[in-house]
């Protein structure tokens, strides 16, 4: 009972290297310390995801069925925040993409550079890779899974640059999502700290709206959730996968 107590406490006041609440994504980067590497472009975090090539999460399954259904010869897929390819690699085992499938991955400059070598010891037809959003334009479905919060643009004002060239599809996995205001915290991620969003539902689905997007499907991400420190109130159990669609 007292082991039980104490994961409790733990869970519910400490949290899991989470910390500070902030009213935006600036002023959380404004909180890193002096002496912390910020984000995901420098060499110690560049490729911090390979586990991912071969564990495929609960709501990979949701995100799957839809690229499935979707998918036609000659698909191009956007793939923001792709890291160096993993769920690429990691989808291909459990699904046959069509011929000529195009998968674009966009990251930073230091992870494009890891998943461009990284591609050379492995199949990888149709895999290409790029650090410019605006490459965005013109492809069948915006693929984005587990990244939107680390970006300091929300996904609505991102859509704004590619102008009425926006995908028909917006598949968006792993979105830190809940009911409360927006607000960003500061993950640490080892060697590097990020400053972290989570913005309110009905603002997230609001500013795709009124780029034309229709929710088709949603879902819960049960494996994905925060529990900011000292902020009890502050926990996501799960965050939020969709599919949309523009007229």
């Amino acid at each position: 009972m007292i082991r039980q107590a104490q994961k409790l406490l733990r869970r519910l006041f400490i949290g899991s290297g989470v910390t500070g609440v902030y009213p935006s994504y600036a002023a959380a980067l404004a909180a890193v310390p002096q002496k912390r590497k910020v984000g995901y472009d420098n060499e110690e975090s560049s490729n911090m995801y390979p586990y991912l090539l071969e564990f495929t999460k609960i709501s990979d399954f949701a995100a799957l069925f839809h690229l499935s259904q979707l998918a036609r010869p000659g698909y191009r897929i956007f793939d923001f925040g792709g890291n160096t390819g993993v769920l690429f690699y990691n989808y291909q085992r459990r699904w046959t993409m069509p011929a000529n499938t195009q998968w674009i991955v966009c990251d930073v400059p230091a992870v494009i550079e890891a998943g461009r070598e990284f591609a050379k010891t492995r199949p990888s037809e149709g895999l290409s890779f790029t650090s410019n959003f605006e490459d965005a334009a013109g492809v069948d479905l915006l693929f984005t899974s587990g990244t939107l919060q680390y970006v300091p643009e929300t996904l609505a004002e991102l859509l704004k640059k590619l102008g009425g060239a926006k995908p028909r599809y917006i598949l968006a996995n792993r979105t830190a999502l809940w009911d409360g205001s927006t607000f960003a915290t500061l993950q640490s991620l080892g060697p590097v700290v990020c400053p972290y969003r989570v913005q309110n539902r009905k603002e997230f689905v609001a500013g795709l709206q009124a780029h034309g997007y229709s929710v088709k499907d949603n879902w819960e991400c049960p494996e994905s959730g925060i529990n900011v420190r000292w902020h009890i109130r502050h926990r996501i159990k799960a965050y939020a996968g969709f599919l949309l669609e523009r007229d």
